[in-house]
């Protein structure tokens, strides 16, 4: 995973399926990540809002 330096918010159009796609991408950095980037992986994850 790469190295998070800087953070910006960026709006971007996604499918139901390819949001569900990076969230499960995410989840998998904690079974076959390495550890140190457990929680950036987490924070990312827990971050991804849905605007309706």
């Amino acid at each position: 995973m790469a190295k998070i330096t800087a953070t910006a918010t960026y709006t971007i159009e996604l499918t139901a399926r390819e949001l569900d796609i990076i969230r499960v991408a995410l989840g998998l950095v904690r079974n076959f990540g390495d550890v140190t980037d457990w929680d950036d992986a987490g924070v990312l994850r827990d971050a991804l809002e849905v605007e309706a």
